[in-house]
């Protein structure tokens, strides 16, 4: 069947990753850590995040978790804190991250939309967060569906966020397409059963990372249209 529905994941699909959720976690952890530098580095290890280097390892919470659990393992090294003033924190910070789109995003949804697609996009970010960036960006107005792990839908890898778009649009699973950068957003097109799961590599991710989970790998989102298109 031909794709008629796009959901993409955010960070490191449609924004750059490192720039992005760098700058958010060294301004969490100098919260968190009230300056002090060796809880720092204990909060920042916790997430996997090598605050030295602003990179990323391998497996990091931050990469592939929801943030409930980001803020959980934050919680859980922090007994003077409770989960709730860790998530306050959080949320604070959101407003202050860089927003770095990997292309045009207004002419490119917009040409989208044009084509008739319905487009989702789905997070295990914050809703909330993942709004202000695509307003920021004059975009949320083309979206049809927007959810994060905080909007009653679950979080990836998990199939339901997928089946809710597909349930909110009209779409059977099979005339739908995941777009990500990790093996959590393409396991959660697999595991949704949809048309086509297309891996791209603006994240932490290179090509062999998530090549056992995509259908096609492209360099990032622009190349999509002439791929499902010619």
């Amino acid at each position: 069947m031909a794709i008629k529905g796009l959901v993409f994941d955010k960070d490191g699909t449609l924004f750059h990753y490192g720039g992005t959720w760098a700058y958010w976690c060294d301004l969490v952890l100098a919260d968190l850590s009230g300056g002090d530098a060796e809880k720092a580095k204990e909060l920042a290890k916790a997430v996997g995040y090598d605050p030295d280097r602003k990179e990323f390892l391998a497996g990091s919470l931050v990469v592939g978790a929801s943030a409930g659990e980001i803020n959980q393992a934050w919680a859980d090294l922090l007994p003077d804190l409770s989960f709730e003033d860790v998530d306050a924190i959080a949320v604070k910070h959101l407003e202050s991250l860089p927003s770095l789109p990997v292309c045009d995003l207004k002419a490119y949804f917009g040409d989208l939309k044009a084509k008739g697609m319905k487009l989702g996009l789905i997070t295990n970010d914050y809703e909330a967060g993942a709004v202000l960036q695509l307003e920021g960006e004059g975009v949320l107005d083309l979206f049809d569906f927007v959810a994060g792990f905080d909007s009653g839908h679950g979080a990836k890898p998990s199939a339901d966020p997928l089946l809710a778009f597909g349930k909110a649009v009209g779409l059977p699973m099979e005339q739908v397409a995941m777009v990500g950068d990790s093996t959590h957003d393409l396991g959660a097109g697999r595991a949704a059963k949809v048309g086509m799961t297309i891996g791209v590599l603006t994240g932490p991710a290179v090509a062999q990372d998530i090549a056992a989970y995509a259908d096609v790998i492209l360099d990032d989102i622009s190349a999509i249209p002439a791929h499902l298109w010619g």
